[in-house]
């Protein structure tokens, strides 16, 4: 087995959750996600530095695929949205764990940087601080710090806004 195999066979699941939770538990879009965040990851295997873990630079490089998913996605969603004509609700519990994450979401996605990336990383990598912090270019407790302030603003306004105690 050659080294990026052994990277790709211990990583991937992590990556994979991570875009997971990115896609709002897409199964499908994660794992395309996940096979390219690999792909771009190999092209680019020579010239990693080494200056972070290889996990730190596989979830910077599927952040930045994500990105381009979003903003591609952002284009095709209003076609087929016009071409779906009925959709089947899903049963009740679970929209509203669907509705729940769908307001997290937003809210995660309104907030300022750097808490939305350092929210993103704990939430759905499971990142450490010091590893959000290497990737952000800040200190591991200044990454502490604004996740557990920012998880406070975040139940504030999930009861306020959407009447859910997170």
């Amino acid at each position: 087995m050659n080294e990026f195999e052994e990277v790709y066979n211990k990583f991937k699941p992590d990556v994979y959750r991570f875009l997971l939770g990115m896609t709002y538990y897409d199964c499908t879009a994660a794992e395309e996600l996940t096979q390219e965040t690999f792909y771009q990851a190999f092209l680019s295997f020579g010239k990693f530095r080494g200056e972070c873990s290889f996990k730190t630079w596989l979830f910077q490089i599927a952040k930045n695929i994500y990105a381009k998913y979003v903003h591609k996605e952002s284009r095709q969603r209003d076609i087929a949205s016009r071409q779906s004509d009925e959709t089947v609700p899903p049963p009740t519990a679970e929209l509203e764990q669907k509705e729940l994450l769908s307001h997290l979401r937003t809210l995660i996605d309104e907030l300022e940087e750097p808490a939305r990336s350092i929210m993103q990383y704990r939430l759905y990598s499971d990142q450490s601080y010091a590893e959000i912090g290497y990737s952000l270019k800040i200190r591991a407790n200044t990454a502490a710090v604004i996740y557990n302030r920012t998880v406070a603003k975040l139940r504030k306004a999930m009861k306020e806004r959407y009447g859910y105690e997170i």
